[in-house]
């Protein structure tokens, strides 16, 4: 039972992560627009930012409560342990997801930043299908626009 908890606990991850990784892709980042690179140069921000408060803070509480049993080291009541317990419990997993999203979201925003730098070097000619939605026969008809970027 336990083993097919995990494998569709990872089977989940990797779905998530796959579906994040399609938003941030070079090919979708080179079709969207400015005003779509800022929203995702901004997430990409400000869960590098979450990442960073997240490991340490960690870091801080573990690192406090090594500290507090190396001060008292003869104090082995209850109350002294609870603490370090928590921390050591709560502060592991979380600094491994902080990491990581430091690391993921750093290479991210490298990816937005290149992306917006080189985005309107020259002019750009893009053919897109649309549709058009014609109010006198109330359907929609087929389209073709022309964006030009310069």
């Amino acid at each position: 039972m336990k083993k097919v908890i995990i494998v569709a606990f990872l089977i989940f991850i990797i779905s998530l992560t796959s579906q994040a990784q399609k938003v941030y892709s070079a090919e979708n980042l080179e079709k969207a627009s400015q005003e779509e690179l800022d929203l995702y140069l901004e997430k990409a921000l400000k869960n590098k930012k979450t990442g960073k408060k997240l490991t340490n803070v960690s870091v801080i509480s573990i690192g406090a409560t090594i500290l507090y049993a190396f001060v008292d080291p003869f104090n082995h009541e209850l109350g002294a342990l609870i603490p370090f317990g928590i921390a050591v419990y709560a502060g592991v997993p979380a600094i491994a997801v902080g990491i990581p999203m430091q690391i993921v979201n750093k290479k991210r925003i490298e990816r937005i930043n290149e992306i917006k730098k080189t985005a309107y070097k020259g002019f750009k000619f893009d053919l897109l299908p649309c549709t058009q939605y014609n109010l006198a026969t109330q359907n929609y008809s087929p389209c073709i626009k022309l964006r030009i970027t310069f």
